[in-house]
């Protein structure tokens, strides 16, 4: 990242701690958007990061992005951010106008809906930022090639709920749906590309909460006493912490790698082989962590870790949401072994298997 990036990250970092409070997420849970948050965070600029200058945004790097993304979910901010960056992105690769407002992402990783004849039919389950936003971004399918569709909140059937994070779930349904905007076709876009980056998205999400987690933990048993003296005295504990420390730095690794991985790519939301292990890996290794992190923080916290009150569990439910979303670790984990085996049975000059394990271990 270039110094930009990083007065950028710096601005976010101060905003995010200064107005994303506790109170503020559960405010948010019982059904209110402080409006100063949701204000402060468009005001500054953030939701453009992906977007070229000269369509009106910050013309940030991928890392940037993915590193506000990841500071967002440290902070469990409960507005539609990181789906905002990712739709106007596909926005502004698809050549369409970028509204400076929050944007919904209409994708799922599931079935895309079809276009034809101008009109959009089909149902995605679980679209995510739909409530906060007046723009919809959808991926659609016309005779098999990609276009990217922006609908007017107004003009779809949504029904909202509610996942275990507090996080509004939508069901978009079109029918026989006009775009506002619809793309012609995009180059260097794929379906497999947007669900890859998606999935990255939701690891760095994960590798943000986990980190905030570790931090409340280590705070936790610093100043929690037992016995005349601190938890984080006892091996037992230390042992817990160390876990949690452990499988965040892993998990965070392997999404680094990946965004490094996807920055250097030319096109990095077409799909290539080049990027699929790297992005496959991520999220199967915070998947994992997922698991083992809030396990190991709640162990040390007791029922204090699962008190309304107390922030903890702000961020392990959501990453037990997260986790799920845009493929689990079963998806993943078979993904990469159908890319390996395609890559044994594609043949080719030299040792099969030494290609196949090159191509794992790049």
């Amino acid at each position: 990242m270039n110094e930009t990036d990083l007065l950028i990250l710096d601005t976010a970092e101060r905003l995010l701690s200064d107005i994303c409070t506790t109170e503020a997420v559960m405010q948010y849970e019982r059904g209110t958007v402080p409006d100063n948050l949701a204000n402060a965070i468009l005001d500054s600029g953030l939701p453009m990061a992906w977007v070229p200058e000269q369509s009106g945004g910050v013309g940030g790097s991928l890392p940037l992005g993915f590193e506000l993304i990841r500071k967002a979910a440290a902070y469990a901010l409960p507005l539609p951010l990181a789906e905002t960056l990712v739709a106007n992105l596909l926005l502004a690769l698809s050549g369409l106008s970028v509204p400076g407002r929050w944007t919904a992402l209409g994708y799922d990783g599931g079935e895309l809906p079809v276009a034809m004849r101008g009109e959009v039919n089909g149902t995605v389950e679980m679209a995510s930022g739909a409530d906060d936003a007046s723009v919809i971004v959808v991926p659609v399918l016309e005779k098999g090639h990609l276009r990217i569709a922006s609908f007017a909140a107004s003009t779809i059937d949504m029904e909202h709920r509610r996942n275990l994070a507090g996080e509004v779930r939508t069901r978009l349904i079109l029918r026989s749906a006009i775009p506002s905007r619809l793309s012609a076709r995009v180059k260097n876009l794929t379906e497999d590309g947007i669900r890859q980056f998606c999935a990255l998205v939701r690891s760095a999400q994960i590798v943000g909460a986990l980190d905030r987690s570790g931090e409340l933990t280590v705070a936790y048993v610093a100043e929690r006493k037992q016995f005349g003296r601190a938890l984080g005295k006892f091996q037992a504990i230390q042992n817990r912490v160390a876990d949690i420390a452990g499988e965040a730095a892993l998990a965070g690794a392997a999404v680094q790698q990946a965004v490094r991985t996807l920055a250097n790519c030319e096109f990095p939301l077409c799909g290539d082989s080049s990027t699929a292990i790297a992005i496959a890996s991520a999220k199967l290794v915070a998947g994992d962590a997922a698991q083992k992190v809030p396990e190991n923080a709640h162990q040390a916290h007791g029922a204090m870790g699962f008190s309304y009150e107390y922030p903890l569990q702000l961020f392990t439910r959501r990453v037990w949401c997260w986790r799920e979303e845009f493929g689990s670790e079963f998806y993943w984990s078979g993904y990469i072994g159908e890319l390996l085996k395609n890559e044994v049975q594609s043949g080719g000059e030299g040792s099969v298997l030494g290609k196949a394990w090159d191509f794992a271990t790049r």
